[in-house]
């Protein structure tokens, strides 16, 4: 038996793709955000953007299946807590009405593709295996 090892790149993924996307564009948005904001509000909604991607890629990455649904898992907290922190500036007036709804839309989106990663994930955990091919 051979064991082929496949070296994975998160930025093929989909869902990585669009979390890097809505990751660049909470950086311009925050630009806009009260100076008073910058280490509370700005801060936290960019580490928690950055985390998303981060995440995944860091999951993909992994050689077995549970630590990258871990991963996934987080990246799926990290866009809940984008999602909080968009509600908040919103409700601060740092954003408009139709700014909020577009963005809360695509995280929206990046969720239900989680969900569908992390599905197809747990499906192939009964046949995790480790493969090698460079």
């Amino acid at each position: 038996m051979s064991n082929v090892l496949v070296i994975r790149d998160f930025k093929t993924l989909k869902v990585w793709q669009k979390a890097n996307a809505l990751e660049q564009e909470i950086e311009a948005l925050v630009k806009a955000f009260p100076s008073h904001e910058q280490y509370r509000l700005t801060d936290q909604i960019i580490r928690s953007s950055r985390s998303i991607s981060a995440n995944i890629a860091e999951g993909n990455t992994q050689l077995f299946i549970k630590r990258e649904l871990f991963h996934a898992n987080a990246a799926l907290g990290s866009c809940g807590e984008t999602r909080n922190h968009l509600l908040t500036a919103y409700q601060n007036n740092y954003i408009s009405e139709e700014q909020y709804k577009i963005l809360d839309e695509k995280f929206l989106e990046v969720i239900k593709m989680l969900y569908g990663y992390i599905k197809m994930l747990k499906s192939n955990l009964d046949n995790e295996s480790v493969t090698i091919d460079t």
